[in-house]
């Protein structure tokens, strides 16, 4: 691809794995406009169910918002997860939706122009009619835009009333609080979905009481007995995906091996870990939060150790208290300290 040529409002794409489609820096920044101009227009026809990717929203709110909904005598929940949802948006049902709100002729002709770009692969270029470009400042808008029309519908149809099913959805991924028949919630949005030539991924999509607990923007939410009064509690806390996931990230930067000095090993994870401690720290996560300490800890003292030739795991030698002198974080109560704040760390 030849960035020196003039930018083209049509877009220029190179192929990746999994069909991921990725603009050029021109492309983008015209896109990006594109976005400023559309996105106050459909805000205001937008659903209050909807989460992702919209201004002055986020996973906290969506997940305060479920977990009070949950105490609304609800016993079950559909989590549904969209088949293959951005690449399977049919381009003229979506233009026909965003022409409704939109008149500006030279707009919607560069709306359709970026959706019906094709994919450039070994030297040809493949039409596309279906899907929106994953990785384009548009797509987040373009997919809410799209999911809208069931959002509405939820609510028009007055289906949280008649079903007893609250809609919750962040992006593609939605989940139904339910207080009546959850089966009935689920097949009256699966009806939704197809009319908008929509498939829920039945592997994905399943019932689940909320005694057994459930998955949604990375946080478990499960109803359980309170230690202290014994009261019915709903409870978030950080997945086992979520946990091993940023194990699995952190592992990538801190090899005992790292040809780095102490300070930058300490730089390089610390805004992985403060991300991810801000993420959840509305949750109920001081076990998660003393599990990931533990592990940086161990992985930090085995660089030392590794680094120094020295043997065994280096407790003795770089205790936590020292770890942290050296600036490694500290995750108390979901607030990051940072070098020099703790001299005496726990051990």
């Amino acid at each position: 691809m030849d960035d020196r040529s003039p930018p083209n409002p049509k877009a220029r794409w190179m192929y990746v794995q999994f069909a991921l489609t990725i603009a050029t820096v021109e492309d983008r920044i015209v896109q990006t406009a594109m976005k400023r101009v559309m996105e106050p227009i459909f805000e205001a026809e937008f659903q209050e169910c909807s989460y992702g990717y919209r201004p002055r929203r986020n996973a906290k709110q969506a997940s305060e918002a479920i977990r009070q909904d949950l105490y609304q005598q609800a016993w079950s929940v559909v989590e549904m997860d969209f088949q293959a949802y951005f690449t399977s948006i049919p381009h003229n049902k979506l233009l026909e939706l965003i022409s409704r709100r939109i008149s500006d002729a030279s707009l919607l002709k560069l709306i359709k122009q970026t959706l019906k770009i094709g994919i450039s692969h070994k030297g040809s270029v493949q039409p596309t009619k279906i899907g929106v470009p994953q990785g384009s400042p548009t797509s987040p808008l373009y997919s809410n835009i799209y999911l809208n029309v069931i959002d509405r519908k939820w609510q028009e149809e007055k289906c949280p009333e008649k079903l007893g099913a609250t809609l919750h959805r962040y992006a593609d991924d939605a989940v139904l609080v339910c207080r009546k028949s959850a089966q009935t919630a689920l097949q009256a949005f699966s009806e939704m979905a197809r009319e908008m030539r929509l498939t829920l991924n039945s592997k994905k999509t399943r019932i689940t009481k909320l005694t057994q607990g459930f998955d949604f923007l990375g946080i478990h939410f499960i109803k359980q007995k309170s230690l202290k009064g014994g009261r019915n509690t709903i409870y978030l806390h950080p997945s086992k995906q979520a946990q091993q996931s940023i194990r699995n990230r952190l592992k990538s930067w801190t090899s005992r091996n790292a040809p780095i000095n102490p300070e930058t090993f300490v730089e390089q994870i610390k805004p992985i870990v403060w991300g991810w401690v801000n993420y959840f720290k509305h949750t109920n996560a001081s076990k998660a939060f003393k599990g990931l300490q533990r592990f940086i800890n161990i992985r930090f003292r085995r660089y030392l150790t590794h680094r120094r030739k020295g043997h065994g795991f280096g407790w003795k030698k770089y205790p936590n208290s020292r770890l942290y002198a050296m600036g490694m974080p500290y995750i108390a109560g979901g607030v990051l300290e940072h070098q020099g704040t703790l001299a005496h760390g726990s051990r």
